[in-house]
């Protein structure tokens, strides 16, 4: 019986094998990068803190459509005011990929860290000059 079954489990295991190494080759996507505005910030307190402490602060953001994804986050800091950009890269429109109208808000999340005390502006690009802000005061 054993031997009845072994040439099925070795047809299939090489069957397997075959599907997964021909998922692995992946055609040249091309892609291009477009920033992606800000709508919500999230982690950022409303009461100050200590000089010191490491907060984990989040912002919301919503590709232009299904098939964006994060690419990367450009940011200008000086002592007390940071500004961040987010880019999501989508398939260039000759891949005729089929992406959602809409697409769900994705999170990055950043970690912040500072001695200096003070009012820490940050600025999230929304539109051109058009930014949300918000703030950390560190005492």
């Amino acid at each position: 019986m054993i031997q009845k079954r072994l040439p099925a489990f070795f047809a299939s295991a090489v069957l397997l094998l075959g599907t997964v190494a021909a998922c692995t080759e992946t055609s040249q996507l091309e892609e291009i990068v477009k920033p992606v505005p800000v709508e919500v910030t999230s982690g950022f307190p409303r009461v100050p803190v200590k000089v010191d402490t490491l907060l984990t602060l989040r912002v919301l953001y919503r590709p232009e459509n299904g098939c964006g994804r994060y690419s990367r986050v450009d940011s200008v800091k000086t002592t007390q005011r940071t500004d961040m950009q987010i880019f999501a890269a989508y398939p260039i429109e000759e891949q005729n990929a089929i992406c959602a109208d809409v697409s769900n808000l994705n999170s990055f999340t950043f970690r912040f860290r500072t001695t200096t005390p003070g009012v820490h502006r940050f600025r999230f690009w929304q539109a051109d000059n058009q930014y949300l802000l918000d703030s950390v005061v560190v005492r």
